[in-house]
């Protein structure tokens, strides 16, 4: 890995990806459970209490992540980054105690309370380390943190749950999130950030938030909001109605559903660097539209799947297409990003990314219930096409 800059940068980015994996091993880890835990029950609307379970950790992270990346702004990083850590540690002790699906409803939000903290701290850290052309590598090595945590947690959450039981994968959890607090508090050194005093007294005049963008930069980061709010859909789709609708339709093991999003995740992961590359020659949006693209192909075949491989094929599309969009979308986003503002533009950017978690698999797991799963997946493959369109027409 090679930066413009000193080594410092590199330290940092690398911490930032192994703490994004420990979160995101938190997040997933409990993916092939679900079925177990909604289906096995027979509790009413399994597909609706599977969502609920999924979208508590993104509506609380909805209402904070805003208020965190401002605080980020004035207070450093750093102290936001080890509170966001230290919750997701603190939920992860709490699960294996969980008595009901309806007690994960409640812990999964103090998860989403750590997220609401951690993410635009971390990436707005990312964004004052590094100028406009590192920033897309730094990302896409903390993306492939985010994708490794992503992929490493369902297929663990399976095997370590079928050989020793709901207390393994949640120590394994606790256990990256507490190194990674470490590793911030030991090794992280935030830089002084330079501004002008006399334009943060004219901020402080101005009613509502501070932000302050060219006309450009406010049309870049509404379409970098409206993307990753459908393309973030298709992981909130997989992680809350795939692990029902396996075990409904095709009644495989929490093994085989924890491997085939495992997949997805790491051609999420692979993929980052190549990536970044594209994303160099062609821009951040029209890398962003190649991944609406393959995420609809891969819910086409899932919706026309009648076998176990099919599943596999679908979740590379998935990966692949969910790797391009938030690489793309966050790269726009954080370069949209005025002088010490970084923090609330990445609040309002991941605001954006857990409101498609908290609303998305509510509404589709409702809508399963009603219609099937498996039309669910169809008629959002048609949105995502529907979606490419329009941001190909109104493209800054």
């Amino acid at each position: 890995m090679q930066f413009n800059s000193n080594q410092t940068l590199t330290k940092v980015v690398i911490i930032a990806a192994i703490c994004v994996f420990s979160t995101q091993f938190g997040v997933t880890v409990i993916a092939p459970l679900l079925g177990e835990w909604v289906i096995a029950p027979k509790i009413p609307h399994p597909f609706l209490v599977s969502g609920l379970i999924i979208s508590a950790f993104a509506l609380v992270s909805l209402a904070l992540n805003i208020p965190g990346g401002i605080l980020s702004d004035k207070f450093g990083r750093k102290p936001l980054i080890v509170t966001g850590l230290l919750l997701y540690a603190v939920a992860a002790v709490l699960f294996p105690f969980s008595k009901s699906p309806y007690d994960w409803i409640f812990v999964r939000a103090l998860q989403g309370a750590g997220a609401g903290f951690f993410f635009p701290a971390v990436t707005a850290l990312l964004a004052d380390l590094t100028n406009h052309e590192e920033r897309g590598h730094a990302l896409s090595v903390y993306n492939m943190g985010l994708g490794v945590g992503l992929a490493v947690g369902p297929i663990s959450g399976g095997f370590l749950f079928h050989i020793y039981g709901i207390f393994m994968p949640f120590l394994f959890c606790a256990a990256f999130v507490l190194l990674s607090a470490v590793l911030v508090l030991l090794f992280v050194h935030e830089p002084k950030r330079k501004f002008d005093e006399k334009e943060q007294e004219k901020k402080k005049k101005r009613k509502g938030l501070s932000l302050s963008l060219s006309a450009s930069g406010r049309k870049a980061l509404m379409l970098c909001c409206v993307v990753v709010f459908f393309g973030k859909g298709v992981a909130s789709l997989m992680s809350g109605l795939f692990s029902p609708f396996a075990v409904d339709d095709f009644e495989v093991s929490e093994e085989i559903i924890g491997t085939i999003l495992s997949v997805m995740f790491v051609a999420f992961t692979l993929l980052q660097v190549g990536f970044n590359r594209l994303m160099k020659l062609t821009g951040e949006i029209i890398l962003s539209i190649v991944g609406l693209l393959l995420c609809a192909c891969g819910l086409l075949v899932l919706y026309f799947a009648t076998s176990i491989p099919e599943l596999f094929i679908m979740s590379i599309f998935l990966g692949a297409g969910i790797g391009a969009i938030l690489l793309g979308t966050l790269t726009l986003a954080s370069k949209t990003a005025g002088e010490r503002q970084e923090g609330e533009v990445m609040g309002i950017y991941y605001t954006t990314f857990y409101a498609s978690l908290a609303s998305i698999p509510i509404v589709c797991g409702a809508l399963s219930d009603i219609f099937s799963a498996r039309l669910l997946f169809l008629g959002y493959a048609v949105l995502l096409i529907i979606l490419m369109v329009v941001v190909w027409r109104v493209k800054p």
